[in-house]
C-alpha cells in the first residue's frame, strides 16, 4: 500500500535517504538522491546500489555487508554514528560524503537499512581553502613580513642624523605597515572561525563592571593621545556576572571603546555607562559627541571592510565585534547616530548569576 504523503515528505529532505533490502534491491530513492547521485530510481534499481561506490571500496564494502547479514540474529535494531566517505556519481565523479544508516527489522529474514546522505564537497572545500589561508598567511607571509620589520629597524638605527629626515621617514612607513600587517594576518584565523562557528569558547566568570572599569583606565593612554578622556559610570544597584569569554568579550569592548575615542572631539569625553534594562538585564552604551556616521554607512556598518574616518582602518573592527557579541555568546548591539554624536548599545542576556 502506497502513502503519497510519505513520498512527499521523503522527498522533501534536504539529505539523499537511501533504503535498501536483504538483497540490496533499493526500496527507497528519494530527490535529493536523485540529485546526488545523478541516477533516477529507474536508473539506480538497474545499476545496482554498488554504482555509487567508487570500485576501489567495492570488495570492502561487500565484506562489511556480509558481516552485518551475519549478525542479524542478535540485532533488534541499530544506528550508525555519523561518518565520512567518498562516492561515486554518475558521471564519474568521486565526491566526499557523511553518511549514517539505520536498522529496521521485521525478522531475520526481512528487515531494512537506511542511510542518510550529506554531499559535504562544499565544507571539504572550505576547510582546504581555510588550511592554505593559514598556512600562507600564519607561516610564509607572516614570516617574510617579520624580516622586513626588523630590517626596517635596524636601517632605522643605523642612518646618521642628517639622513634621517627623508630616509628615517621611510623606515618609519615601513615598520607601521609590516605591524599592521603583521596584527592583521594573526587575527585571520580566529575571524574565520567566529564566522563559521567553529570557535570553540572559554567561559569564565566575569565581573562586569570590574571589566569595563578596567578597558576604561587601558584605553586612557590613548584617548589623552588624542585629548580625549573616557568615563565609566556604573549606574547598576547590583554586581552582574556574565559567563564569557573573557579575551573575545574584552576584543569587543576595546573595538568599541576605540572607534568612540577616534571619532570623537579633541577635549571632549567618551562616556562608557552601565545600567539595567528591561527585566533587568545589564546594557553597556558607550558614546561620543562627534560626527554622526554617514547615513549611507549605517545600513552596512557592522559588515566587513567598512570603515569610515580611518586613513589605516581594516574595517573587520565592528564586524569581528558584532559576531563575537551575537554568533559567539547570543547578546545584542545596535547603534544610533545623529547630530548629538553616536551611542553603541550592548544588551546583555540575563546574567548566570547576580549578589
Amino acid at each position: 500500500m502506497k502513502y503519497p504523503i510519505f513520498d512527499q515528505i521523503v522527498d522533501f529532505l534536504s539529505e539523499a535517504l537511501i533504503t535498501i533490502d536483504r538483497n540490496k534491491k533499493i526500496v527507497i530513492w528519494n530527490k535529493m538522491a536523485e540529485t546526488m547521485f545523478g541516477y533516477d530510481k529507474a536508473e539506480i534499481e538497474k545499476a545496482g546500489f554498488e554504482a555509487i561506490i567508487p570500485p576501489i571500496y567495492r570488495q570492502r564494502h561487500r565484506a562489511g555487508y556480509e558481516a552485518f547479514i551475519n549478525s542479524i540474529a542478535v540485532r533488534n535494531s541499530y544506528v550508525s554514528e555519523t561518518h565520512e566517505f567518498e562516492a561515486l556519481r554518475k558521471n564519474g565523479e568521486i565526491f566526499p560524503i557523511e553518511l549514517a544508516h539505520s536498522l529496521v527489522k521485521m525478522d531475520d529474514e526481512e528487515f531494512f537499512i537506511t542511510a542518510i546522505v550529506r554531499d559535504i564537497s562544499l565544507r571539504k572545500r572550505y576547510e582546504l581553502m581555510r588550511d592554505r589561508l593559514e598556512r600562507i598567511t600564519r607561516h610564509d607571509l607572516k614570516n617574510k613580513l617579520v624580516i622586513v620589520s626588523l630590517a626596517a629597524q635596524r636601517l632605522s638605527k643605523g642612518l646618521v642624523p642628517d639622513e634621517k629626515s627623508q630616509a628615517g621617514k621611510y623606515t618609519e612607513i615601513i615598520l607601521e605597515e609590516s605591524k599592521g600587517l603583521i596584527e592583521l594576518l594573526d587575527s585571520t584565523k580566529e575571524l574565520i572561525l567566529l564566522e563559521t562557528g567553529e570557535y570553540k569558547r572559554k567561559d569564565e566568570t566575569v565581573e562586569l563592571a570590574r571589566l569595563l572599569e578596567l578597558k576604561a583606565v587601558q584605553i586612557q593612554p590613548v584617548a589623552a593621545a588624542r585629548g580625549v578622556k573616557v568615563a565609566f559610570r556604573n549606574r547598576c544597584h547590583r554586581k552582574f556576572t556574565l559567563q564569557a569569554d573573557r579575551s573575545l568579550l574584552e576584543r569587543a569592548i576595546e573595538n568599541l571603546l576605540k572607534n568612540a575615542v577616534e571619532a570623537e572631539d579633541f577635549s571632549n569625553s567618551v562616556e562608557m555607562t552601565l545600567g539595567e534594562g528591561e527585566r533587568g538585564v545589564p546594557v553597556l552604551e558607550i558614546h561620543n559627541g562627534g560626527k554622526p556616521i554617514p547615513e549611507d554607512i549605517q545600513g552596512i556598518i557592522f559588515s566587513p571592510y567598512v570603515t569610515h574616518g580611518k586613513k589605516d582602518g581594516t574595517g573587520l573592527g565592528l564586524y569581528s565585534t558584532k559576531l563575537i557579541l551575537e554568533t559567539i555568546h547570543g547578546w545584542g548591539i545596535s547603534f544610533h547616530s545623529g547630530p548629538r554624536g553616536t551611542t553603541f548599545r550592548v544588551t546583555f542576556t540575563p546574567p548566570s548569576g547576580r549578589d
